[in-house]
């Protein structure tokens, strides 16, 4: 060997410890490894459910057709003639035509029975049965649903996060049900109104008076708004302020239970309603060295799906968060027909439920936008302002989506070869734009046709209010604490 030979290729001298942003840079390449980590171990999972049940399936099939074949067998034996019992050969050529016969006879009898099935499965409450509609970032319904039944089943107080442009959109009475039916009632269920600077106080005193019908219910602000996101100034709601309002109630209750084990609080919703928002707002509320880096507590981000398994944050000695993935929870109102599913997937991209990449057909989405837009002359004038367009033209049947593309993708440069408006990218800039608050657009509060609060809702929530002290707390009884604004308090920003 050479003494002299040196290698060609250079060591890395690593990041200079003079760099400030050393521990940031760090940082970062750590929750990379981290996140890496936790990627290889979730195919792993997957992997091994999928090797489980592809062998269950098969040990099932083998069972099945060897029990299938005997009884086939000896039927075919009772009637063969002596000639063709001491000939094996014929004896199976008789039992594959028996059994092509059936499978025929089985495959029409399926064919008939499918509008029943369809019709029978009407008003079942199944998790998987919205499977079809929540393309989720993790294909393993399995796992979900085994997530949302650890949340539920360790849980003390389930945290339900509703977004305040749509809560009842985002809401499950079924679960909410569940939830109240599980371990004979002692779970506590607050339901949380985030994103509140995307809806003007009128409305968002409206939807708390409404939800409070049902359960205790807190407004919060969980994170700042994206760029350029036309707002609403309530004053005192700020991040700070519901999230310390929040972390209040929740130490209260659970110093107040005195368990010998920490208060686990169960975070449940929509995918991108904010769920990991929120656990990172309450972790910013802690003082001293407590405080942690709200990007370090749960990653959050504008689209759906970054969170893909359980999380366990923990705030004290006596409180610990679960953070869980977003789930589309069941409807007793789905049906199977494809026009009710093409309206299901339209909402659940107005919801942001859906990634973007995993939306195939987003132009239902805008005209059923455009269909919530037009009750209101004021919103539609919003819409169309933020793009600068002049008032839409209605086309065949009243349509004006066409019209609103068309006119989009013209003004945002979404165009093709030739310059001819692409539809499907300009439908896509609107859904970006409405997910991140740049089109205002709210729900209003339905009316009373759906049913007030009984007698033993007012209980529940008059004792669970008491457990929880949210007598004062942002509009929920009077005091001083947590002062709810006045309606001409709004200012568009």
């Amino acid at each position: 060997m050479n003494p002299e030979w040196r290698s060609r290729l250079k060591k890395d001298p690593g990041i200079p410890n003079l760099f400030p942003y050393k521990d940031k840079i760090l940082h970062q390449i750590e929750e990379k490894k981290r996140l890496k980590e936790e990627e290889v171990l979730r195919r792993g999972e997957e992997t091994r459910e999928r090797a489980v049940a592809k062998a269950t399936r098969h040990d099932a099939a083998n069972t099945e057709d060897g029990e299938y074949g005997e009884d086939l067998l000896d039927e075919t034996m009772e009637h063969e003639t002596p000639a063709e019992s001491s000939n094996p050969l014929a004896a199976l050529l008789a039992s594959a035509e028996a059994r092509a016969v059936e499978y025929e006879g089985a495959s029409e009898g399926e064919g008939d029975d499918a509008g029943d099935h369809d019709d029978d499965s009407e008003g079942d409450i199944d998790l998987e049965a919205s499977a079809n509609l929540s393309q989720l970032h993790d294909p393993s319904r399995r796992a979900f649903d085994n997530v949302y039944k650890t949340i539920l089943s360790s849980s003390d107080i389930i945290l339900y996060v509703l977004d305040a442009r749509d809560p009842n959109g985002t809401r499950s009475r079924e679960i909410e049900r569940e939830i109240m039916a599980a371990d004979a009632g002692s779970k506590r269920l607050i339901l949380i109104l985030n994103k509140i600077d995307l809806v003007p106080p009128p409305a968002l005193k409206s939807w708390l008076s409404y939800l409070r019908r049902y359960y205790p219910t807190l407004p919060l602000r969980a994170s700042t708004p994206a760029p350029n996101a036309h707002t609403f100034d309530h004053k005192s709601l700020t991040v700070k302020g519901t999230s310390e309002t929040l972390l209040h109630a929740l130490k209260t209750y659970a110093h107040g239970k005195q368990l010998k084990r920490s208060t686990k609080v169960g975070i449940i919703g929509y995918p991108n309603v904010g769920k990991s928002s929120v656990i990172n707002a309450l972790t910013g509320c802690l003082g001293g060295g407590a405080t942690r880096s709200r990007s370090t507590a749960c990653p959050v981000g504008a689209e759906a799906g970054i969170t893909t398994a359980l999380r366990e944050v923990k705030i004290d000695n006596k409180l610990k968060l679960l953070d869980s993935p977003g789930i589309v929870f069941p409807s007793s109102l789905e049906t199977s027909t494809s026009k009710k599913k093409k309206d299901d997937q339209a909402r659940l991209i107005l919801l942001n439920a859906i990634t973007p990449s995993q939306i195939t057909d987003p132009i239902p989405a805008i005209t059923l936008l455009l269909s919530r837009l037009s009750t209101s002359n004021a919103s539609l004038n919003n819409l169309l302002s933020v793009y600068g367009i002049p008032p839409l033209i209605p086309g065949v049947n009243g349509d004006v989506t066409t019209d609103f593309l068309v006119q989009v993708a013209r003004k945002r440069g979404r165009l093709g070869k030739g310059g001819v408006p692409n539809l499907t990218a300009a439908a896509m800039t609107v859904i970006t734009d409405w997910r991140d608050g740049r089109i205002q657009g709210w729900m209003d509060v339905p009316g009373d046709e759906e049913g007030g609060m009984t007698g033993d809702q007012k209980e529940v929530v008059s004792e669970w209010a008491e457990e929880l002290r949210l007598e004062g707390l942002w509009g929920a009884g009077g005091g001083e604490r947590g002062r709810e604004p006045e309606v001409d308090e709004v200012m568009d920003e």
